[in-house]
């Protein structure tokens, strides 16, 4: 159930994100507030994600590894946006690369309760 409720946490995260990857993508500023709602949110799927690697889901520790550079990734990012400065697109291009990749991860996991990636 955890994993059920990350995704579609994860879900909505991913429609944030994308909706602000458009904007930077046009020129466009992104509100102060929406990253910040992008975050947290992230961080409340992750708490799940972690419950539920607590609670004895070894798989999903590759999901909390890639989660840790993915919110390294972001960090420097809003730094770089508090700075008066563009966020850097390699930086930007990683970021969603790998939150992509994360996100499929987990709804397989969610989708296949039983299944491995070995």
């Amino acid at each position: 159930m955890l994993l059920v409720a990350s995704f579609a946490i994860f879900t909505l995260v991913a429609l944030m994100g994308v909706a602000m990857l458009f904007d930077v993508w046009n020129g466009r500023p992104v509100g102060a507030a929406y990253p910040i709602l992008h975050a947290v949110a992230s961080l409340v799927g992750a708490v799940f994600v972690i419950v539920a690697a607590l609670e004895g889901d070894t798989r999903l520790y590759i999901n909390i590894g890639m989660a840790v550079v993915i919110i390294g990734l972001g960090l420097v990012m809003g730094l770089a946006t508090k700075k008066g400065k563009r966020a850097p697109r390699g930086i930007l291009v990683a970021h969603v690369g790998l939150a992509v990749v994360c996100y499929l991860v987990l709804g397989f996991f969610a989708i296949n309760p039983h299944a491995t990636l070995i």
